[in-house]
């Protein structure tokens, strides 16, 4: 055990000392008709902002995830990208609705404008490939990282779209912390928290999985 202390904090030491984070993570058809008829609103610098960093850490997400299910076939991995293409699909649906351009220009793994994000996804994918419980502590602070950044995005926004998509966003990240820490967890490792606190992260996986998609604010459809 005390073995697997170190290796935490280690991966807690590379990940949030050792790299620059980003500035500070399709649903289904009754979330996408509600988006849908909600009216369009003015969409500001930091909204626009937003949109086009969420836009490439959802793919980052994804990418990530397809690279550790091929090196160690661990099938919550490749549920879980399934998953973010969603996400990356509902934040391209905001990018059409308001004429902003698509910062993607490849969907290779691993491609990004941004270089930022090329460099997470090096060392994220470097980080997991050291054996599969670090995959899964990696996986664990995508999720940390996401939900936290999504908690900034809802504070930068009045817009109600943006904001639902926001919100479904992070139920997934939810979802998906539950999972890692739940793989994590039957080992005897306890993922103690990055970015967000460690209350967080245990309030977050002491309430059952949500499976409804929500409203601007939070709330089930």
């Amino acid at each position: 055990m005390q073995n697997k202390t170190k290796t935490i904090a280690t991966l807690a030491s590379a990940l949030f000392l050792g790299i620059s984070l980003p500035a500070q993570r399709g649903g289904n058809k009754k979330l996408l008709t509600y988006i849908n008829s909600l009216p369009k609103q003015t969409v500001d610098a930091k909204e626009k902002a937003e949109l086009i960093k969420m836009r490439q850490e959802e793919k980052l997400a994804r990418d990530v995830y397809q690279a550790l299910y091929q090196k160690w076939k661990i099938t919550a991995f490749t549920n879980i990208a399934k998953s973010e293409q969603n996400h990356m699909n509902l934040v391209k649906l905001m990018l059409d609705r308001y004429a902003i351009k698509d910062p993607l220009t490849s969907d290779k793994i691993g491609v990004f404008p941004d270089p930022t994000f090329t460099h997470l996804f090096q060392v994220l994918v470097l980080a997991g490939y050291q054996s599969p419980v670090m995959a899964e502590l990696v996986g664990a602070f995508i999720e940390d990282l996401d939900i936290y950044d999504l908690d900034l995005a809802m504070a930068r926004t009045d817009n109600r779209d943006i904001n639902t998509v926001w919100q479904n966003l992070q139920r997934g990240s939810r979802n998906h912390m539950r999972a890692f820490y739940g793989l994590l967890k039957a080992q005897n490792i306890l993922y103690p928290g990055i970015v967000l606190p460690l209350s967080r992260i245990l309030s977050i996986i002491n309430t059952p999985r949500e499976t409804k998609p929500v409203d601007e604010n939070g709330k089930a459809l």
